[in-house]
């Protein structure tokens, strides 16, 4: 029970995830500033930083203008700009709460270093956002341009011919972001079974594997080379997180575990938008 914070946190987060990208990018956004507003008011409290009212209120702020920026901007090369505008104000932000603390201020270094990974996290969970709007609503792929079905998923990779690394088909936007939520939310279920690391662990990085290949499948519109890869990095992840929980012990407070559940989800975003763009032909 002592870790059911954390958990709890994590699958509601992946579950909305899902839900925001059936609903679009208005929808999707909101889920977003809602994981940063969690993450936010936990973050400072689980650091164990001072000025925890102005430290939470700027990565909030941060996480929130990123997600805001995705959604609103116009060109492809601009769904990651505010993101990097929303962290390096919001580090400077972090910096300069710490210069007008006054000196001989304890934890000063603990509180600096705490806030700006808090304001990292929260920045990197637009990419939810941008990985939304990156197939669909800025390359602009019509019906036209799959006349050979080359972007639907065949069912074995051997088929797939030269669009072996392409991501998106014509349906377009829930893709990416639905199925690598659903491969999170299979390695957080996983990663809660009470057994040793060593047995959870490897079915934590399989169970992401195969949950994003299974939504490959049944969405018929992902090669399956690439949800594979998605998958594996979401049970990475999430089997990482974990390993760290059992190590460190679970953190004390409520909003602390809520915290450390989000935090993990929103930095995939980051992962699901790169990973999209590296791997987009």
């Amino acid at each position: 029970m002592k870790y059911f914070p954390v958990a709890a946190s994590a699958l509601l987060s992946t579950i909305a995830l899902v839900a925001g990208s059936w609903a679009g990018t208005s929808a999707l956004t909101a889920v977003v500033c809602v994981i940063c507003l969690v993450l936010s008011l936990g973050w400072p409290q689980l650091m164990g930083v001072t000025a925890r009212r102005s430290l939470s209120t700027v990565i909030l702020l941060a996480g929130v203008v990123a997600a805001l920026g995705a959604a609103v901007v116009r060109e492809v090369e601009s769904l990651f700009f505010w993101s990097s505008v929303a962290l390096a104000f919001g580090v400077m932000s972090v910096f300069v709460i710490q210069v007008l603390r006054g000196t001989g201020r304890p934890h000063r270094l603990e509180s600096t270093l705490g806030a700006s990974a808090g304001v990292v996290i929260s920045t990197t969970a637009a990419g939810w956002v941008a990985g939304l709007r990156y197939p669909a609503e800025l390359v602009g792929i019509g019906d036209s341009d799959d006349a050979l079905g080359v972007l639907a998923v065949p069912g074995l990779t051997l088929f797939e011919d030269w669009a072996l690394l392409d991501v998106t088909g014509t349906g377009g936007e829930l893709s990416v972001v639905g199925l690598a939520a659903i491969g999170l939310g299979v390695s957080v279920l996983l990663a809660c079974l009470p057994l040793r690391d060593a047995l959870v662990l490897p079915l934590v990085v399989l169970g992401g594997f195969a949950g994003a290949l299974g939504t490959a499948l049944l969405w018929g519109e992902l090669t399956l080379l690439f949800s594979g890869l998605l998958g594996l990095g979401a049970g990475a992840l999430i089997a990482a997180m974990r390993r760290f929980l059992i190590v460190q012990g679970a953190p004390e407070g409520r909003l602390s575990a809520m915290a450390v559940g989000a935090a993990p989800i929103a930095g995939m975003g980051a992962l699901v938008y790169f990973a999209e763009r590296l791997l987009f032909v």
